[in-house]
């Protein structure tokens, strides 16, 4: 018998049809491309795959080879490409597991060209180029010869080539604007070479929403698609996209009785007096943290907030002093509604003095996965 989970975030698969379909307009002709990296960005990559694929996107963009290959087992079909991730002697799995490589260098050249030999096969692969980011791919200086010697290799196929420019600002977004600058240019200089890629991408969520100009033919997007925001409000508004978190829910495992509330000694993490304290299955092992700037976080215990007052490696403990009826079993709401009361993702971010994205991926992502409205994808 597998027990119930004592912690579960639930997710709203129909609002993320609902962003892909409000995604596929501000896209206009360009192909759609879901990223599922980083867990499907905390709501679980492989059903989360599987929504995508049936919603109609071209393809799925990871960097995690154990998530792809999971996606594959469970019957996703269509195009999955890997951002880098893995090393050149790697590509050889991923090809078996009909994953797309991404290459950027002359090593991952040359083990894709031995793997479609040893296969007798086409492999198709992308590009990736750093276009200013300076993290991982060709730099953009020196991409148009490698992608010369790409095409040059008979059993080699240069499926796609992109680059990344995220920004969260408008000082980002002069500075994707002008990278961008230089993608285009090396786009058109291959298309002079008689380069032609099936896919070109260089934009994401916040150059979508910023309808910034782009003479590709696909966008990758993640956060748009998972309902959050890439911009502030002031500098483009996301009001048309929902969040598909609903709630992260969890229930009392403990209710203990301590008589003059002192908070033992050499336990800092219990931050004060409750004589009353409730315990959920929920610690920094899960993502969760104390607050980073001081201010009081709680949760809420039959729709009354409860204040968290320790966060150990697998608990959080909360004072239920003003909740005397609470037992355990109850359910504890940690993003939601109950009652008049709320907390959202975003109380969450700025406790932790983070991005909603932060703590999707890092909190929501580690827990349990209750999926709503899954068969209006089917």
């Amino acid at each position: 018998m597998t027990a119930a989970p004592a912690t579960w975030v639930e997710v709203d698969l129909a609002a993320l049809e609902r962003n892909f379909d409000e995604v596929t307009r501000l896209a206009g002709p360009r192909r759609v491309i879901g990223a599922i990296k980083a867990n499907g960005y905390g709501f679980g990559a492989v059903d989360i795959a599987r929504a995508l694929e049936r919603c109609g996107a071209y393809g799925l963009w990871t960097g995690n080879v154990e998530e792809a290959i999971a996606a594959r087992n469970a019957g996703v079909a269509g195009k999955i490409i890997m951002f880098g991730g893995y090393l050149p002697e790697h590509i050889d799995d991923l090809v078996h597991n009909d994953l797309i490589p991404t290459i950027y260098d002359r090593n991952g050249l040359a083990a894709a060209a031995q793997v479609a030999e040893s296969r007798g096969r086409i492999v198709p692969v992308y590009i990736k180029v750093d276009s200013g980011l300076r993290r991982l791919g060709v730099p953009v200086a020196a991409a148009q010869e490698f992608a010369r010697a790409v095409s040059d290799e008979p059993r080699i196929h240069l499926e796609g080539i992109y680059t990344h420019l995220p920004f969260a600002d408008p000082t980002g977004r002069g500075w994707a604007n002008d990278n961008y600058a230089l993608f285009h240019d090396l786009l058109n200089n291959l298309a002079r070479d008689g380069i032609h890629p099936d896919i070109t991408q260089v934009w994401g969520s916040s150059g979508l929403l910023a309808g910034l100009s782009d003479s590709t033919n696909a966008v990758c997007i993640g956060q748009l698609l998972y309902g959050l925001a890439p911009l502030p409000s002031n500098a483009a508004s996301a009001t048309n996209f929902t969040p598909i978190v609903t709630a992260l829910k969890a229930r009392l495992i403990h209710v203990g009785q301590h008589h003059g509330g002192q908070a033992a000694i050499s336990s800092p993490y219990v931050l004060g007096r409750a004589e009353r304290t409730g315990v959920i299955a929920l610690g920094t092992a899960d993502g969760m943290r104390s607050s980073a700037i001081g201010q009081p976080m709680y949760v809420l215990v039959r729709g009354r907030p409860a204040p968290i007052i320790g966060v150990t490696l697998e608990h959080t403990v909360v004072s239920l002093n003003a909740i005397h009826e609470a037992e355990p079993g109850d359910e504890v709401i940690l993003i939601g509604q109950s009652d008049q009361q709320s907390v959202s993702l975003a109380d969450w971010a700025s406790w932790f003095d983070c991005s909603p994205l932060e703590v999707a991926v890092s909190l929501l992502g580690r827990v349990a996965k209750h999926y709503e409205n899954a068969q209006l994808t089917l």
